[in-house]
């Protein structure tokens, strides 16, 4: 018995190198030893190369954004034709709107005008970083973020993660693609403003 706990102890230690994570239980009847490399994914940018994995830190090379620790993104993701039940199972005051556009795209004087979503908080993505206490009374609330083509909303969702928030969502596809995925009368809540 001595000799297959020293063989164990042997074991162990060989295998608890660098990427050696924890103990997890198997079905209640012993330990299974479990090894994890840190895997990187381009800061969420809303491209494809959000999806590609990198075993080391560096540059992402399709869109230069930094890679980060792909266990440190941790939000979800709702299509815009789901938000609005998205919003009624949740409670509608439950939830928090924030669109991370600029203030001309947001109060619709930019050339494109996607609308915008009623009640909506807009902090720009790259004033985000340094706004974010504005939404810490927020906290315990839903937060769905949005842009115009989900491009910035992703990045805006993992700075909000950063920031202690965990109830994230990004609304894929953007304000953009809001009027072909979201039927009108499919919409009890009067959320799309016009601009």
């Amino acid at each position: 018995m001595n000799n297959f706990f020293a063989a164990l102890t042997l074991l162990f230690v060989v295998t608890a190198g660098p990427g050696f994570n924890k103990l997890q239980p198997i079905n209640n009847c012993g330990l299974q030893l479990s090894y994890r490399d840190t895997q990187y994914a381009c800061l969420p940018c809303g491209g494809e190369c959000d999806k590609a994995i990198y075993t080391k830190a560096g540059t992402c090379p399709h869109c230069n954004m930094k890679l980060v620790d792909k266990a440190s993104i941790k939000f979800n993701e709702v299509d815009p034709g789901a938000v609005c039940a998205f919003i009624k199972d949740m409670g509608q005051k439950n939830v928090i709107l924030l669109d991370v556009r600029s203030r001309e795209e947001f109060a619709g004087k930019d050339k494109d005008k996607f609308g915008r979503l009623k009640g909506a908080i807009n902090i720009p993505v790259d004033e985000l970083e340094r706004r974010s206490g504005e939404l810490n009374k927020y906290k315990n609330k839903e937060i769905v973020v949005y842009c115009s083509h989900s491009h910035r909303s992703p990045r805006a969702s993992y700075i909000l993660n950063q920031k202690g928030f965990t109830k994230v969502t990004n609304m894929e596809y953007g304000m953009s693609e809001w009027k072909n995925r979201v039927k009108e009368d499919g919409c009890p809540i009067k959320l799309y403003v016009k601009q």
